[in-house]
C-alpha cells in the first residue's frame, strides 16, 4: 500500500525535486519508506507503507536491464501464482512480494497485463524502450489516480493535495463539478473539482507516447448484469459462500498484524467470521454513537460469533464538529458523506491495534442492500406507475418522508435514481445557490429492462466509487491504515451479477441471498435484522451542538462559501429543520458545511 506520484514527457531538468515534493505530501499513506527514480524527462516515486514484503519490498522497481520501471498503489492479491508463472517462464525476480511482478507482466503483456491482476491498484509503468509511460485504475475504483496533462506531458499523483504541486498556485474551481457535489455530495467519477485535473475511471487505463506525445485512454473491464434464470436460490447461496470465503482467504495475507471493521450488519459480520476461520487470532473495531446504539449488541454478537475481540470508537457531536477541518484535509475534493467522521475515528483506532482491516464494503451495491433495491423492484411490476403511489402509502413500518420519495420516484417521468439514490440538492435548491444553473445529472444512464439491475448498475458504477471508496481510501490512509474489501472482488461481483433480482430480493428483505447464506455463520439476530445505514445521528447533531455552526456558515457574511454560492440560496436553508423530508434537509446542510471548511483550507 502506497501513495504514488510521477510525471513523463516534459523537458528535462527537475524532475525528481518535483516527484520528492509530491511525495512529501502523501507521507501518510506511506510512512515506511520513500524514494523516486528518474530519467530523461520523467520521474516515479513511491512511498510506501509495508504490508507484504517487508524487507525487499521497496519502489520503484525495475526490471533486470532498468528499461521498465513501475510504482504501484495498493495490492495484488493473486502476485504469488503471477510470480509463480514468470519464474516458469524464464523470468529473474529478486523480491517476493506484489510490486515486482508488474514490470515482468508488463514486458510478456503490456497492457493486457491489466486481464491478469486480481486486486486494488492504480499504477504507473514506464517503459523507456517502447517510449511508452502507461497509468491504470483497478476495476471498481478502490485506489485513487488523479492526473493533468498538457504539451505531451502527463503528471499524476495518489491524491489532489500532492498534484497542486504541479499545478499554477490558484487553480480554478470547476463549475460542473461544484453543481454535482451540490447535488451528490461528491463529485463524481469523470469530473474533479479543480479545472483541467482529471481522475482516471475505474477500469481504465492511459498510456503516453513518449515520441509523438499521443495520449490514448481505453476501458478494460465491465461488469455485465446478465441474469441467469437458471441459477437458483440454493445454487447462488453455495456460489457466494464459497467466492466470499476465497476472497476472504486472499486478503488475510499480511507480513504484519491485521484486523476488521465491524458493525452488526451481514457484510462485515460475514467477512469477520469467514476471517476467523483463516486466522488465529482476530481484532475487530466498531463505533458507537453517543448513546444512540442500537447496532451495538448487534457488533457485538458478530464479534463473538468470529470469537474476535472488540474495540468500541464512541463518537460524539462534539468530536465530530471539531473534526470538520480535518475531514476537509484529508478528502481534498470535498465529500459530504457524514459516515466519514466515524470511518475516520474508527480507523484511527484500528491504526493503534493493526496496520490492515478488511471490511464489509460493496456488500450493498453488489447483492442489492439499500431500500431503493425494493423501490426499484416494485417500480418494475406491471402497472406500478398507475396503482404504486397509493400503494407506497400503504406500506407498513416505512418512514412517512421516505414514502413520499417512493411516491414521487413512481410518477411518470421521474428519474428512480435520483429521487431514491444519494441526493443532496435537487435541481431547483442547486440552482437557487448557483444563481440559475441547476448542476449536472451526472449519474450514468444503465442499460437494460430490469430496473433493479439498472440501478445496481449505477451504484457500482457511480456512488460507489464517487463516494464510498473514496471515504474508505482516504479515511484509512490519513491514519497509515490499509483497507481491503472483500465483497469488491471482481471474480466475485462478475458471479453475483448473473443472479437474477429475484433472487436478490424476497418480500421486503433486501440482500436475501446472504441472508440465506450465512446461516449457521452469523448470529440470527444479525440475520433477520433491518438494514441499517452506516450513519450519525445527523439531523440531532445540527439542531443540537453543531447549531452554532450552521447559522456561522449559512448567515455570516464573511463566510468562504459567499464567495461561490448566492447568499440567498444559502439563508434559506436556516430554516432546513422544517423541510418536508428533516433527514435530507440535515443532508444538504451538511453538504454545505463541508463546502465551507473545504473552500477555507483548499480555496
Amino acid at each position: 500500500m502506497c501513495g504514488i506520484a510521477g510525471f513523463a514527457g516534459r523537458t528535462p531538468g527537475g524532475e525528481r525535486e518535483l516527484v520528492d515534493a509530491m511525495l512529501g505530501k502523501l507521507v501518510h499513506r506511506g510512512p515506511d519508506a520513500g524514494a523516486s527514480r528518474s530519467g530523461a524527462g520523467w520521474a516515479l516515486g513511491a512511498r510506501r507503507l509495508a504490508i507484504i514484503d517487508l524487507a525487499t519490498g521497496d519502489q520503484p522497481v525495475a526490471d533486470e536491464s532498468g528499461a521498465v520501471v513501475a510504482v504501484c498503489n495498493g495490492e495484488i492479491y493473486n502476485y504469488q501464482k503471477l510470480r509463480e508463472d514468470l519464474l516458469a517462464r524464464g523470468h529473474h525476480l529478486r523480491s517476493v512480494g506484489d510490486t515486482e511482478v508488474l514490470v515482468h507482466l508488463w514486458e510478456d503483456y503490456g497492457p493486457e497485463m491489466l486481464q491478469h491482476l486480481r486486486g486494488m491498484f492504480a499504477l504507473a509503468v514506464l517503459d523507456s524502450g517502447r517510449q511508452v509511460f502507461f497509468l491504470a485504475r483497478d476495476r471498481l475504483g478502490k485506489k485513487p489516480l488523479f492526473w493533468t496533462g498538457e504539451a505531451g506531458g502527463v503528471t499524476f499523483a495518489s491524491e489532489l493535495k500532492a498534484l497542486r504541486l504541479a499545478l499554477p498556485p490558484k487553480p480554478a474551481l470547476e463549475p460542473g463539478a461544484v453543481g454535482s457535489f451540490l447535488r451528490f455530495g461528491f463529485v463524481p467519477e469523470g469530473q474533479c473539482i479543480l479545472a483541467g485535473v482529471h481522475k482516471l475511471p475505474p477500469a481504465h487505463w492511459l498510456s503516453l507516447n513518449l515520441r509523438t506525445g499521443e495520449i490514448r485512454e481505453e476501458r478494460y473491464w465491465g461488469l455485465k448484469l446478465e441474469p441467469e434464470p437458471r441459477v437458483s436460490f440454493a445454487q447462488a447461496q453455495r456460489e457466494l459462500v464459497h467466492l466470499l470465503r476465497e476472497s476472504v482467504r486472499l486478503r488475510l495475507r499480511s507480513d504484519v498484524p491485521l484486523g476488521v471493521l465491524l458493525s452488526g450488519g451481514l457484510d462485515s459480520g460475514a467477512v469477520a467470521c469467514l476471517a476467523a476461520r483463516e486466522s488465529a487470532s482476530l481484532q475487530a473495531i466498531t463505533v458507537a454513537f453517543g448513546g444512540a446504539e442500537e447496532e451495538l449488541p448487534l457488533a457485538r454478537a458478530n464479534a463473538t460469533r468470529a470469537g474476535a475481540g472488540l474495540s468500541v470508537v464512541e463518537v460524539r457531536p462534539e468530536e465530530g464538529l471539531g473534526l470538520l477541518p480535518k475531514m476537509a484535509e484529508v478528502f481534498d475534493e470535498p465529500l459530504a458523506d457524514p459516515s466519514c467522521i466515524p470511518t475516520y475515528l474508527v480507523a484511527r483506532e484500528a491504526r493503534r491495534l493493526v496496520k490492515v482491516v478488511l471490511n464489509g464494503d460493496g456488500g450493498d451495491e453488489g447483492l442489492a442492500g439499500y431500500r431503493r433495491f425494493l423501490a426499484a423492484r416494485l417500480s418494475g411490476l406491471p402497472g406500478a406507475r398507475r396503482w404504486g403511489p397509493a400503494a407506497a402509502r400503504l406500506l407498513p413500518g416505512v418512514p412517512a418522508a421516505w414514502r413520499e420519495r417512493l411516491v414521487e420516484g413512481l410518477r411518470s417521468g421521474a428519474d428512480p435514481y435520483l429521487t431514491w439514490g444519494p441526493v443532496k440538492l435537487t435541481r431547483a435548491e442547486t440552482a437557487s445557490l448557483l444563481g440559475g444553473e441547476g448542476g449536472s445529472d451526472a449519474v450514468p444512464r444503465a442499460e437494460g429492462s430490469d430496473p433493479v439491475n439498472r440501478m445496481r448498475a449505477q451504484e457500482i458504477e457511480f456512488f460507489l466509487p464517487g463516494d464510498l471508496l473514496v471515504k474508505m481510501d482516504r479515511a484509512t490512509m490519513a491514519n497509515s491504515l490499509e483497507a481491503r474489501s472483500p465483497f469488491l472482488d471482481h471474480e466475485l461481483l462478475e458471479r453475483a451479477a448473473t443472479f437474477p433480482p429475484s433472487l436478490l430480493l424476497r418480500g421486503w428483505k433486501t440482500k436475501a441471498v446472504l441472508r440465506a447464506a450465512t446461516a449457521g455463520l452469523l448470529p440470527e439476530e444479525v440475520r433477520r435484522a433491518p438494514k441499517r445505514g452506516f450513519e450519525v445521528p445527523l439531523a440531532s447533531w445540527l439542531a443540537g451542538p453543531w447549531a452554532g455552526e450552521v447559522e456561522t456558515v449559512l448567515a455570516d457574511p464573511a463566510a468562504a462559501i459567499r464567495g461561490v454560492l448566492a447568499g440567498d440560496g444559502l439563508v434559506q436553508w436556516r430554516s432546513w429543520a422544517q423541510h418536508p423530508d428533516r433527514e435530507r434537509g440535515a443532508r444538504a446542510v451538511y453538504a454545505l458545511l463541508t463546502l465551507e471548511h473545504w473552500l477555507r483550507r483548499w480555496g
